[in-house]
């Protein structure tokens, strides 16, 4: 991971128990900022690819785990099939688990419908960039769905094993996304408060 020796960490409060490090949650909720500002403090490499579980094979993302001492990823619930048992697995490797959710759900997902729409995938942080969003009501509800049933796989493990929770709208530099969406037409978002129904209820 590339960084400056002085770079100082806009996250400097997060501070890991673990070495081995699970951060289990959703799309637009900033991980990949969230990964980038907590290594600054905590030092903590991300694995290669942040994501580690997505579009591989299982047993040998595991394996590939195994030996090393110190990491952390970013594990979206689909990318394991909402699969307890495959978190389960993942679990015996890591000495933490951390939990980062979106409050603002509406705004979540419709970051994550234009995202998906937008056809720039490439795009974290930096300059601003701007799209127009056409998406119709039953892509939309598609998307909305797909979070709401990662949010509740979050649910299930959390209360299995509870750790650190959170929230993008807490970060103290409001800045992860430098993104712009025009809609061309509007669509209505199924409401769904993330913080009672993931880690109060």
């Amino acid at each position: 991971m590339k960084h400056s020796k002085d770079k100082k960490s806009e996250l400097p409060l997060i501070k890991f128990k673990g070495k081995k490090i699970c951060l289990l949650t959703n799309y637009r909720t900033a991980s990949t900022y969230f990964i980038r500002e907590t290594f600054f403090t905590n030092k903590i490499p991300p694995t290669g690819n942040w994501e580690h579980f997505n579009n591989r094979n299982f047993l040998k993302a595991y394996k590939e785990l195994k030996p090393v001492n110190r990491f952390i990823f970013k594990l979206m619930p689909d990318q394991i099939n909402h699969a307890t048992e495959k978190f389960e697995a993942i679990n015996t490797l890591c000495d933490e688990v951390v939990y980062l959710f979106r409050r603002d759900f509406e705004a979540q997902a419709r970051s994550w419908i234009a995202w998906n729409l937008s056809g720039d995938h490439d795009h974290h942080w930096g300059e601003d960039r701007h799209f127009d969003i056409k998406a119709t009501q039953k892509v939309a509800d598609i998307y909305t769905e797909q979070l709401i049933v990662n949010y509740q796989f979050m649910k299930t493990i959390y209360k299995k094993h509870p750790g650190p929770v959170y929230c993008m709208e807490d970060f103290p530099v409001n800045r992860p996304y430098n993104r712009k969406y025009n809609w061309i037409n509007e669509v209505e978002i199924q409401p769904f408060n993330t913080h009672k129904e993931v880690f109060r209820s």
